[in-house]
């Protein structure tokens, strides 16, 4: 399949790669397609990934975990049917992941009747795309198993509100980042998230209405002062306006209560954001990530706010 014809199926997360196929750097990324007939779909990607493990929703509903044991993989679909894969995960650290992307070649369909597009086509506002950015707890990572170490961006609270509201999901959201260099992780820094998805690799530019954001954990967790908050803050929120220009902004407070005061401080500055008080919802951050329980009532919270 084309690359062009491979962006009709990629949520945002993913980006056209040089050397052919389609990248993603970013836990949540997903594919969405509908069927008309039966038949076997098979993911083809530049190489193995170790221990690749992609979520399988049929029509809303989680159906079961796929792993892909080579470079390519091959799932029999029904007639009739809006299926969505959704990556959760693979073994690698998370600046090796930012470096180097996941790359996806082809997706081939033995079908006699095409497959459908669900998302919206780039630059298309019929049906805006829901957006969130943030942190680890934003890609839904470290929300399952028994060391609270497995991924499930499928049943993460972006991805519940989207549902919600019935509208395509664009995340952008890598763990241990934040606004300042207190953040434990640099790569990638949360402005050049909004712009690309990989060193020199464009995101894409899609339409939203909506922008949800939830920083400031990692850094009041690392140490970061009331001033370079302020700063980093400040310097984002302009980056936030200028990357999605037009759409209405909720800036989550963190939800450990810190520099709730500066929030409110520096987004009264602008008149299409609105602060949320997450930090009044009882998440609790530690020793474990929120866990699904957890997500969703951070999006029963988020949704009656959205609803307002």
């Amino acid at each position: 399949m084309m690359v062009a014809d491979l962006l009709r199926f990629a949520s945002p997360e993913w980006s056209v790669f040089e050397e052919g196929g389609v990248l993603t750097s970013q836990y949540g990324a997903y594919l969405s397609l509908k069927t008309q007939d039966e038949g076997t779909l098979t993911l083809t990607f530049a190489k193995h990934y170790p221990n690749l493990v992609w979520t399988v929703t049929i029509d809303g509903e989680k159906s079961e975990e796929l792993l892909v044991i080579a470079n390519h993989v091959s799932v029999h679909l029904q007639a009739g049917h809006h299926y969505q894969f959704t990556l959760n995960q693979w073994e690698t650290g998370q600046i090796d992941f930012w470096r180097t992307g996941l790359m996806l070649t082809d997706l081939n369909w033995s079908g006699q009747e095409e497959l459908l597009a669900v998302l919206p086509k780039d630059g298309e506002a019929t049906k805006p795309y829901l957006t969130f950015v943030g942190d680890s707890i934003v890609a839904g990572e470290a929300m399952a198993g028994p060391n609270h170490d497995r991924h499930q961006p499928a049943l993460s609270f972006p991805a519940l509100v989207a549902n919600h509201f019935d509208r395509p999901l664009n995340r952008i959201a890598y763990g241990g980042t934040g606004l300042t260099a207190r953040a434990p992780f640099q790569e990638p820094k949360a402005i050049d998230a909004l712009w690309q998805v990989g060193e020199g690799i464009s995101r894409r530019r899609v339409v939203t209405g909506r922008v949800i954001v939830a920083y400031g954990l990692n850094d009041a967790n690392y140490g970061a002062s009331d001033q370079e908050f302020a700063f980093g803050l400040r310097v984002y929120l302009l980056e936030l306006v200028k990357r999605f220009h037009g759409a209405d902004f909720y800036l989550l407070t963190p939800w450990n209560g810190a520099f709730v005061d500066i929030v409110l401080a520096e987004v009264a500055r602008f008149s299409n954001f609105t602060v949320v008080r997450a930090d009044q919802w009882g998440i609790q951050t530690r020793p474990y990530h929120p866990d699904v329980l957890a997500h969703q009532k951070i999006a029963e919270q988020l949704v009656a706010v959205l609803e307002e």
